[in-house]
């Protein structure tokens, strides 16, 4: 203590507070949670909290070996979310403390997802200069992008398509652009009722998703099937006898590519699946001026989807585009607190 007030008389109290002010903003807030958060990455993508989560301990010697990494960078990963109290101690091994617990039983898919972007950040000076273009010198990683937005979308939005879905007595669903089928799975477990059946354009992301249907036992009640929602003309003759729809955050996809595209989409839909509907959960695209009063997650959300090529506009934009491709019944819930919105159309 005798030297700290040593320092501060030698730098005085305005040098001191900046410093002070500097240290929080800059390191606290802006620069750690950059370090911590490329740990966590590198150790869920090892299987280090998978294998922690199953056996609830982990030696971090044992561990290393049997996964042939580097034990001295592990050991250091290691201590330093020791320090921040993500991990404890167990003797000589580690266990999650509480923060941990939380932050990879909730905070996963953001985590997953975020890391699917790494490449695009890391990018972003030849991006900004024009040296790269994203889409052909950069890409997003589609595989962590689906994990993580799977992971994220079961804790609001997948009980909220399940309720919705069971209030309706959908049998039948059909779901757009499903990825490995995450959705599916957790709504036929939740209603033994209903039959689900799911097209998306990766042949990865439907193989995986193939496998882990026959892991979780609903083979009989789920199919899922290599198709581009591009060319709904072409959806298997199995899939059209359906009497629901969903779409989790894809359009703004497909509205990137153009309006028109969108236009196309949705009218053949109409088409194809004539009076069915289709419930939509898209992003309400703050304006600045409001993500600034409310910062939240929206910030780096908005910024991930602007620098690859997918266009979120606001709620309003969203109703006048459905009411163009001639759905004539609009209903609207306003997920306010979340900057999202689900559209039910017909």
């Amino acid at each position: 203590m005798a030297e700290l007030l040593k320092t501060l008389r030698v730098l005085g109290p305005r040098r001191a507070w900046r410093l002070w002010r500097g240290y929080r903003l800059g390191w606290v807030q802006t620069i750690a949670p950059f370090y911590t958060t490329r740990t966590l990455q590198t150790l869920l993508n090892v299987g280090f909290f998978d294998e922690l989560q199953r056996d609830g301990s982990i030696d971090v010697a044992r561990f290393a070996e049997a996964h042939g990494l580097d034990g001295q960078i592990l050991q250091s990963l290691v201590d330093s979310l020791y320090a921040l109290s993500i991990l404890d101690k167990r003797g000589t091994s580690y266990v999650l403390d509480d923060k941990g617990r939380v932050l990879i039983e909730v905070a996963r898919g953001w985590f997953d997802g975020v890391y699917g972007y790494e490449g695009v950040y890391h990018s972003l000076e030849p991006l900004l200069r024009k040296e790269i273009v994203y889409g052909r010198d950069i890409y997003r990683r589609p595989d962590f992008v689906a994990k993580g937005s799977g992971e994220a979308e079961n804790w609001i939005y997948f009980p909220l398509a399940i309720d919705l879905l069971t209030q309706n007595k959908r049998q039948r669903v059909l779901d757009l652009g499903c990825g490995d089928g995450t959705f599916l799975r957790r709504l036929c477990a939740a209603n033994p009722s209903i039959r689900g059946f799911g097209i998306d354009v990766s042949p990865a992301a439907i193989a995986d998703g193939n496998k882990l249907v026959a892991q979780a036992g609903l083979q009989d009640r789920i199919q899922l099937a290599v198709l581009d929602i591009n060319a709904l003309d072409k959806t298997p003759a199995e899939l059209k006898d359906i009497d629901a729809a969903t779409v989790f955050f894809v359009l703004h996809e497909i509205l990137y590519q153009s309006k028109d595209a969108l236009m196309r989409l949705l009218r053949s839909y109409r088409a194809i699946f004539p009076g069915v509907p289709l419930t939509v959960f898209e992003v309400d695209r703050p304006t600045p001026e409001a993500m600034r009063r409310r910062p939240g997650m929206a910030v780096q959300y908005i910024l991930q989807h602007d620098l690859s090529h997918q266009k979120l506009v606001s709620r309003p934009e969203w109703r006048a585009l459905f009411q163009e491709a001639g759905f004539k019944s609009i209903e609207e819930r306003n997920l306010s607190f979340a900057r999202s919105v689900i559209f039910t159309l017909q």
